[in-house]
């Protein structure tokens, strides 16, 4: 019988592990902003064309240290920002990069509660993967309530289907552990259809990433749904 997950502790192990990694974690990701921000661009100029000078709504799950998705965000016209994140080292590093009118909110993602269609966007970039794929099913589905008409997630997943890894010593971590789940590719476009969501980008591409000195393609899930 397979062991009933402990998702409190997944998510205190994880925070000890990123407010311990996280200076190294901001260097690390480098490699892989001009992905991130390619796809955020199609997003914007997408809720853009929609919304045009109206003011727009955003949330980013894992923000991490604000870079370089966050800042792009805040740099917007007629945007407001809130961002989230579990470690309070990865709130404290984006509080020193980030504009003061950023709304920066320190804990679990599933314990956030927001307004009915508040959202023009809702971003999740590597980080909804932490969390244990039924309660990614449960956040996607409060994530398309929290949207408005049109809205749009951006997010991006492990393309492979695996219950649940843990990694105690990633990145160099010696406290804590870092966690990730995943639907794999196919299971979650359902899982997103079944939700309501139109489909609009749904593709993979592969980060080369290097980890204790040994580099390994990963392919990324990147989706662009809309509400």
């Amino acid at each position: 019988m397979t062991e009933p997950i402990d998702s409190h502790q997944i998510k205190a192990n994880m925070k000890k592990a990123y407010d311990e990694i996280s200076p190294f974690y901001l260097k690390w990701t480098e490699s892989s902003h001009a992905t991130r921000l390619s796809y955020v661009d199609i997003m914007l100029k997408s809720i853009n064309t929609q919304t045009g000078t109206h003011q727009k709504s955003i949330l980013e799950l894992g923000c991490g240290a604000g870079v370089p998705v966050t800042q792009l965000l805040a740099s917007q016209e007629h945007t407001s920002v809130t961002a989230n994140d579990i470690s309070e080292t990865q709130i404290a590093l984006a509080k020193e990069r980030l504009p003061a009118s950023v709304d920066l909110i320190q804990g679990d993602m599933m314990n956030l509660g927001f307004g009915h269609q508040q959202f023009d966007a809702v971003l999740g970039m590597y980080s909804i993967s932490h969390i244990p794929r039924d309660e990614q099913t449960v956040l996607l589905t409060r994530i398309f309530d929290w949207l408005k008409p049109g809205g749009q997630l951006l997010a991006n997943f492990p393309e492979t289907n695996f219950e649940g890894s843990t990694n105690e010593s990633w990145l160099g971590a010696t406290n804590g552990a870092v966690y990730w789940s995943s639907w794999g590719r196919e299971k979650l476009v359902q899982v997103l259809r079944d939700i309501g969501f139109d489909i609009k980008i749904d593709e993979v591409v592969v980060d080369s990433e290097e980890t204790d000195g040994v580099s390994r393609d990963v392919p990324f899930h990147w989706i662009l749904a809309k509400k």
